[in-house]
């Protein structure tokens, strides 16, 4: 008897839950096809999930965050809808259509603005560390096995410090569920120009690093890339700024904790010309759509 109980307890508190996930998510049906979409992607390429730790994670923290949107959280109204935390520090890593996989990392602090105003404001800092490549860089194969980019003469790093406005566009239910905030910053840029470095092969024997010369190597005598941290005694710093406008879609589903996402447009201006890639025209503005997963907490 006391078994059957139990068992009609818990299955009574299982559909309770499921009720109010279902009352949640038709409340806001675009969340239930961000979740359909999400989890339908993950199926289809688990395996590439599996390969690759990065977009791993991406997907994994998605997952979590929209499966745990119709939970609801045991807090008063009153905490809910007075927004009470005083800032948000948060990790994120990023890639942007500028950049590999793994396009940088940063890191991110909102204080919020104490006034009367209707829409919540927060003061929005950021510092961001992020790799630039050239459109045109293409990995090839060296005489061992190695990879590297013909033609590539430097890398570029960029610094960018940056100070904005983050602005409440909507506010989820007392329930939970994803905010949308709109960003603009603006800082500067403190771009690192370093040399790229290539193994060359010399009478099929020796192998010497150098500064990749377009006029004496070629694909016949590069074994592969000379190693990303060859040359940083050489390497010049170029000033400049930079300008973002984003969207960040905050999970609030959690109390203390917070996962977000921000997409957006970013571009820096550097005061000269960047010679990335030999033979081709230099450009002194570079600008890219960019993705960022951040992971924190509020105080």
């Amino acid at each position: 008897m006391i078994f059957q109980q139990n068992r009609y307890k818990y299955g009574h508190n299982y559909i309770v839950l499921v009720q109010q996930q279902s009352r949640q998510l038709q409340t806001h049906p675009w969340l239930l096809a961000l979740c359909l979409l999400f989890r339908l992607l993950y199926f289809k390429y688990k395996r590439l999930v599996k390969k690759n730790t990065f977009y791993g994670l991406v997907v994994i923290a998605l997952l979590l965050a929209f499966s745990s949107v119709g939970q609801r959280r045991n807090t008063t109204l009153a905490q809910v809808e007075d927004d009470d935390y005083s800032s948000i520090f948060s990790f994120g890593i990023s890639t942007s259509t500028n950049s590999g996989l793994l396009g940088g990392f940063g890191f991110r602090k909102e204080i919020a603005i104490r006034n009367q105003a209707a829409i919540k404001q927060n003061h929005y800092f950021a510092l961001e560390f992020a790799n630039i490549d050239d459109y045109r860089e293409v990995t090839h194969i060296g005489i061992t096995g190695s990879g590297y980019t013909y033609g590539k003469l430097n890398y570029l790093m960029a610094i960018r410090p940056q100070y904005g406005r983050e602005i409440r566009l909507f506010k989820t239910s007392s329930d939970g569920g994803i905010n949308v905030n709109g960003i603009f910053a603006v800082g500067p840029t403190i771009g690192l120009q370093k040399p790229y470095y290539v193994d060359v092969v010399y009478n099929n024997r020796f192998v010497l690093t150098e500064k990749f010369d377009p006029l004496r190597h070629n694909y016949g005598n590069i074994a592969g890339s000379g190693g990303f941290f060859k040359g940083f005694g050489d390497a010049t710093i170029v000033p400049g700024a930079n300008v973002k406008a984003a969207l960040n879609f905050e999970i609030d589903a959690f109390n203390k904790s917070n996962i977000s996402l921000e997409v957006g447009f970013l571009m820096d201006i550097f005061s000269k010309k960047i010679e990335i890639m030999a033979l081709s025209d230099n450009r002194s503005v570079f600008t890219s759509g960019y993705l960022t997963i951040f992971f924190g907490g509020k105080k």
